[in-house]
């Protein structure tokens, strides 16, 4: 599905003016991958509190996912600008695959408000749907981020786990949230 756009539509005004152009939706491949970096560098070092690893942890800022059938990395673009990612992964144990985990979700601030979370979000639990023996989907989100778990919380996510001073940040300790989400089969 690389190279496939879905328009997803914002807001639409009823007299048809002030329409916001609906943000396009796809797979993310070899041709976003400096877009891809650059958001991702921005994510981990202007918004760090949002997240469980920091720009100095020896993670890859690329595309995390390129070249697996059943993972994916999406991206919201505005203007043809990226402004928005998400990941997919299915768990590669024999016995776990029947889940996946959604990582790596981020909204550049100056987009945010706008739906293109909730979009992304839609979008990865619809190309979820579509793997087979995918059973449910996992994230972690930091108990602070309440934004966040309201947004999953409204697209059917429920907490499971809650683990207390997970992420240590600065001078401080930050609970973690488990979420999941069972799939429709």
């Amino acid at each position: 599905m690389i190279g496939t756009w879905r328009n997803i539509p914002l807001s639409l005004s009823d007299k048809g003016e002030d329409v916001i152009c609906a943000p396009l939706v796809r797979e993310l491949g070899q041709d976003d991958d400096f877009a891809y970096r650059s958001l991702w560098q921005d994510a981990m070092q202007q918004h760090a509190q949002y997240f469980r690893i920091a720009a100095g942890d020896d993670v890859p800022a690329a595309i995390p996912t390129r070249g697996a059938n059943d993972s994916f990395t999406l991206g919201a673009f505005e203007k043809n600008v990226l402004v928005g990612i998400v990941s997919l992964e299915r768990d590669r144990g024999l016995k776990l695959r029947h889940k996946a985990l959604l990582f790596r979700m981020f909204v550049a601030p100056e987009a945010a408000g706008r739906g293109l979370g909730r979009s992304l979000l839609q979008a990865v639990l619809s190309r979820a749907q579509e793997i087979d023996n995918l059973r449910s989907v996992h994230l972690t989100v930091l108990e602070r981020n309440h934004r966040a778990r309201a947004l999953y919380r409204s697209l059917g996510f429920v907490d499971f786990a809650l683990e207390p001073d997970a992420v240590h940040m600065d001078t401080d300790y930050v609970a973690e949230v488990q979420m999941m989400r069972f799939l429709e089969r």
